[in-house]
C-alpha cells in the first residue's frame, strides 16, 4: 500500500512540475568574462597551421555557397593531472579540447547562415575569440558582449558544439551572438578551447559515447582535422567506412600518451540528398574512447592499450552482447536497487493483478504494456538491452520460452560492422513473434524502421563450458506496401468570401507511418494519464485520499489546460509547414490514438483554413484543388544526375480522397487535365478527377513499392516523384452559370 501511495505522490509532483515551468529568460554575457574568454583563447592564434591562412579557393568549389577552409579539433583526456589544476587526492579525467575553424562565406545564403555564432563559458580557463577578414584584408574582432544565453545546447550547430559537451548531453553553458557586418567574400573564423573534469572515483570503467563523423559537411571542406590525445589508461578504437580516410598513430609530444590523427582533405558536398542514408553511403569515420583503470576487463570490446582497434570477430561480439545481457539483472536501476529487484516488483504487482491466469497471448501482451507504462512514466527511454531483459525474465516467470536476438539498424552493412556495444540491438523472439524496445507508442509486436530486414543473429549459451557462443544467422521481418499506409479524407469548400478554402481532414496511419506520425500526433495530449490501463492496472486515485483526490483532478485539470493551448500552437505551425502558406487553426481531435492492439490505426482530424489556393479572374475562380495534398518533394535540377543508390526506408502508400463542394452557382472546368497515371518498378503516382453530385471528387495516390533501388532506377522514381509534385500545382475553372 505504501508504495502506490509513493507513486501516487509522485505522480502529484510530476504533474505540477509540467503546469509550473517557467519559461527561461535569456541572459546577457558577464562582462567579467569576456576578457577572460579572450585571454584563454589567444594562444591559438599564435599556432602556425597552414591550412588556417589559405585565402584562394580551388577552382572547383568557386560556386558553392561556402568553402570551409578548415576545421580542427584538438582533445586530450588525462587521468594524471598534467594541467596543473587538480588537487591531491581528486580523481577527475582531464578533458582539454581546442577547436579552430575557418570558412569563406561567397554569398547570401552563407552569409544568412552565420549571422549568429554560438561560443561555450563553463569553465574558468575556457576561451573563444573570433575574427572576420574582409576581402581587402582588413581584420576586425567580433565583439562579445551582447552575447546571449542559449536555453537549448542542441540547438547549437554541429561547427560550435564541443566534443565533450556532446559526451555529456550538453553539459556546458552556451552563448549566442549576432554578427551584424558580415558580407559575401569575408572570411568568418574562430578559436576556441574548453576544459572539463570528469569524477572517476568510484568508476574503473567508462566508454565514452562512441563519435561519427560524416566527411561530408554542408559545405565542401578543404581541411578537416580531428586528434585524439589520450594517456596509458585509455582504449582507442576507430573505422573508416565508405573510403573514409583513417585514424593514424602519431608519437605524441608526452611518451606516456597515445595520439591518433584523423585529416581529411578537398571534401566537396553531395548533390544526392533525397533517399540517401547519409551513415550508410557517405565517407565516414566512427570513433570511441575508452578508459579503464584495470587490464582486466572482463566481456569489454576493445582492443589493447595503444593499439588502434577496427574490428572484432563474429565470437567476440556474440560473447560480448551475451555477457552484457547477462549482466543486466545486477545494474543500477532508480528506485529499486538493481534491475532484478525491478523485476521482482513488476511480477509481484502483475500476481496481484491476477495475471497467473491469463493464458498465453494475453499475458505476453500485458508485460509489454506493463514495460511500456515504465517508458511512459520516465523521461529517457530505456535501452534495447534492458527491455529485452524485462521482457525475457517476465515471461520466464510463467516458464514461457523466448530467444535472444542481436542485430544491428540496417543502414550498417550488417553485424561484422560493429564497433561499440550501443551498435547492438537486442530483440525478444517468442514463437516466431519479434517484440522490439518500447517507445510511448509502441505495441507488442510492431516492426521498426531503423530494423528492418536487419541481418540478425540468435545467440545461446555454449553446450558446455569453454566452448563458443552458439549463432544461428537469420533476417528479422520486413514490410510491405500495405504494411504502411497513409490514408487522408479531406472535405473542402470555399468560404462566403470566395478566398477562403475551409478544410475538414481525417488522417489514418498504419505501420511505420503511424510511428513516424504517432509522436507529434499524440504531443500536447494527455495519454499518459490513463496508460495504466492497457496493462490493467490501478488508477493512481485508488491509493489517494480525498485530499489527494482533489488536488490530483485540479493538476489534471490545470494541465490538460495547458497541453489544449500548446497543442493548437503546435498543429497551427505544422500545418503552415506542410502547405508552406498562413493557416488559421480550427480543431484538432484524436479518434484513435494506435496505443493499443485492437486499435492500431492512429487516427486523428484537423479543421483549419488556407488563404493561398484561389485566384480570381473577375467572377471566374482558379482553384488549386490538389493543393489540398500539401506541398509535395521537388527534386532540384542539380540533384537528376543520380550517385548513390535509392533508399527511400520503407515501402509505403499515402492516399489523398478530396471532396471539394462546388459553390452554388458555379460550373466546374478543368478536371480531365487532372487526370494521370504513371507506373513503374520504382513505384506510382495517379490522380482520378471527377464531378459527383456537386462535388469535385479527386483520387489521388502515391506509393513507393521498394525500400531500396539501384541509382539505375532513378528515372523511374523520378517520373512519379515528379508527378506527384507538379499535379500540385495545378487548378480548376469555376465558372458562374449563366
Amino acid at each position: 500500500m505504501k508504495k502506490y501511495l509513493n507513486q501516487s505522490c509522485l505522480l502529484l509532483a510530476f504533474l505540477f512540475f509540467l503546469i509550473g515551468q517557467p519559461v527561461a529568460a535569456q541572459e546577457i554575457i558577464d562582462e567579467d568574462f569576456l576578457e577572460t574568454l579572450e585571454v584563454n583563447a589567444k594562444t591559438l592564434w599564435d599556432e602556425k597551421v597552414p591550412a588556417f591562412s589559405v585565402t584562394a579557393v580551388p577552382e572547383q568549389f568557386k560556386k558553392e555557397s561556402a568553402v570551409i577552409m578548415g576545421y580542427r579539433r584538438m582533445v586530450s583526456i588525462d587521468k594524471k593531472s598534467r594541467a596543473g589544476f587538480l588537487t591531491k587526492g581528486e580523481r577527475s579525467l582531464v578533458f582539454l579540447e581546442n577547436v579552430r575553424f575557418r570558412i569563406r562565406l561567397n554569398d547570401r545564403n552563407a552569409v544568412r547562415n552565420f549571422t549568429e555564432i554560438y561560443f561555450r563559458y563553463t569553465d574558468k580557463l575556457d576561451g573563444f575569440s573570433a575574427r572576420i577578414t574582409k576581402p581587402d584584408g582588413t581584420v576586425s574582432r567580433v565583439a562579445l558582449d551582447r552575447a546571449v544565453s542559449v536555453e537549448h545546447v542542441s540547438s547549437v550547430p554541429e561547427f560550435f558544439k564541443s566534443f565533450f559537451d556532446k559526451e555529456m548531453e550538453g553539459a556546458g553553458a552556451y552563448y549566442k551572438v549576432a554578427i551584424p557586418d558580415l558580407d559575401p567574400g569575408d572570411i568568418f573564423e574562430y578559436v576556441t578551447n574548453t576544459h572539463n573534469k570528469l569524477n572517476v572515483k568510484n568508476t574503473g570503467y567508462i566508454e565514452f559515447n562512441p563519435q561519427f563523423e560524416i566527411c561530408i559537411k554542408s559545405y565542401p571542406i578543404l581541411y578537416n582535422q580531428i586528434i585524439m590525445e589520450m594517456d596509458e589508461k585509455s582504449y582507442f578504437k576507430s573505422a573508416s567506412l565508405n573510403g573514409a580516410p583513417v585514424f593514424k598513430r602519431e608519437p605524441a609530444a608526452d611518451p606516456d600518451f597515445y595520439r591518433f590523427v584523423f585529416t581529411d582533405k578537398e571534401r566537396g558536398v553531395e548533390k544526392d540528398i533525397n533517399f540517401v542514408n547519409s551513415m550508410s553511403v557517405y565517407p565516414m569515420v566512427k570513433f570511441q574512447v575508452i578508459y579503464a583503470n584495470s587490464d582486466k576487463i572482463k566481456g569489454a570490446l576493445v582492443g589493447n592499450r595503444g593499439e588502434l582497434k577496427s574490428s572484432f570477430t563474429r565470437e567476440e561480439l556474440a560473447r560480448k552482447a551475451w555477457e552484457d545481457y547477462e549482466q543486466v539483472s545486477d545494474l543500477f536501476y532508480p528506485e529499486y536497487g538493481t534491475v532484478q529487484k525491478l523485476v521482482d516488483a513488476i511480477w509481484n504487482e502483475m500476481r496481484s493483478l491476477g495475471y497467473r491466469v491469463l493464458d498465453k497471448e494475453d499475458y505476453i501482451e500485458k508485460v509489454y504494456y506493463k514495460i511500456r507504462n515504465i517508458v511512459v512514466n520516465k523521461d529517457s527511454y530505456l535501452s534495447d538491452k534492458l527491455v529485452a531483459y524485462l521482457f525475457g525474465s517476465l515471461l520466464y516467470q510463467k516458464d514461457i520460452k523466448s530467444e535472444l536476438i542481436i542485430c544491428v539498424p540496417n543502414s550498417m552493412r550488417g553485424i561484422r560492422d560493429i564497433l561499440f556495444d550501443e551498435e547492438i540491438r537486442y530483440v525478444i523472439r517468442v514463437d516466431g513473434k519479434y517484440y522490439f524496445n518500447c517507445t510511448d507508442h509502441s505495441n507488442p509486436g510492431e516492426l521498426v524502421e531503423a530494423l528492418l530486414g536487419s541481418e540478425a543473429w540468435e545467440i545461446n549459451l555454449p553446450p558446455e563450458k569453454g566452448a563458443s557462443i552458439q549463432i544461428k544467422q537469420l533476417r528479422l521481418p520486413d514490410a510491405g506496401v500495405a504494411d504502411n499506409t497513409a490514408d487522408y479524407i479531406i472535405n473542402a469548400a470555399l468560404m462566403e468570401n470566395r478566398n477562403i478554402v475551409q478544410v475538414r481532414r481525417q488522417s489514418s496511419f498504419k505501420g511505420i507511418s503511424k510511428a513516424r506520425e504517432v509522436g507529434t500526433a499524440l504531443r500536447y495530449t494527455p495519454y499518459m494519464l490513463t496508460d495504466f490501463e492497457s496493462y490493467g492496472g490501478r488508477s493512481p486515485i485508488a491509493y489517494m485520499s480525498a485530499a489527494q483526490s482533489e488536488e490530483y483532478h485540479k493538476a489534471i485539470r490545470a494541465l490538460k489546460e495547458q497541453f489544449a493551448s500548446k497543442k493548437e500552437e503546435e498543429v497551427r505551425q505544422g500545418l503552415e509547414r506542410e502547405y508552406q502558406q498562413k493557416v488559421i487553426y480550427k480543431n484538432f481531435e484524436i479518434k484513435s490514438d494506435g496505443r493499443s492492439v485492437k486499435k492500431k490505426d492512429l487516427v486523428f482530424t484537423e479543421d483549419f483554413e488556407l488563404h493561398g489556393l484561389v485566384r480570381k479572374a473577375g467572377k471566374k475562380l482558379l482553384v488549386n484543388i490538389p493543393g489540398l495534398v500539401g506541398s509535395q518533394l521537388q527534386i532540384k535540377n542539380e540533384e537528376r544526375e543520380r550517385t548513390y543508390d535509392i533508399n527511400v526506408a520503407y515501402a509505403r502508400r499515402l492516399r489523398w480522397v478530396i471532396r471539394f463542394a462546388i459553390p452554388e452557382g458555379y460550373t466546374v472546368e478543368g478536371l480531365q487535365e487532372l487526370n494521370q497515371q504513371v507506373e513503374n518498378e520504382a513505384g506510382s503516382f495517379s490522380c482520378m478527377a471527377e464531378e459527383k453530385e456537386n462535388t469535385v471528387l479527386l483520387t489521388i495516390e502515391k506509393t513507393y513499392k521498394q525500400a531500396k533501388l539501384p541509382k539505375e532506377k532513378w528515372a523511374e522514381m523520378l517520373a512519379f516523384v515528379d508527378a506527384a509534385f507538379n499535379n500540385s500545382f495545378k487548378y480548376v475553372l469555376l465558372k458562374p452559370k449563366k
